[in-house]
């Protein structure tokens, strides 16, 4: 299982840092703004946000994450992409 430790930061033009990593039809896009120490996290299909059950329910973007909340939306969201393959 992948973690938050597996994740590699780039830095944006924006001067922010910004990780990408794919759950089957979904995006999980994790930036680190600067002078700031919590994360903010967002799920995507395609160029869409996508608001999914267990993970974000009131906006978009979910903010104030630390490395382990972002762990924990990658297992919830791997677990997703597993339940998908399994229906198919």
């Amino acid at each position: 299982m992948k973690t938050f430790a597996d994740l590699e930061f780039k830095e944006m033009r924006t001067n922010h840092f910004q990780a990408k990593r794919q759950f089957g039809k979904y995006n999980l896009s994790v930036i680190l703004e600067p002078r700031k120490t919590l994360y903010e996290a967002a799920i995507f299909e395609g160029d869409n946000f996508v608001q999914l059950p267990g993970i974000n329910y009131d906006d978009d973007v979910i903010s104030g994450l630390m490395p382990d909340d972002v762990t924990s939306i990658m297992k919830k969201l791997k677990t997703i992409e597993v339940t998908s393959k399994l229906k198919l």
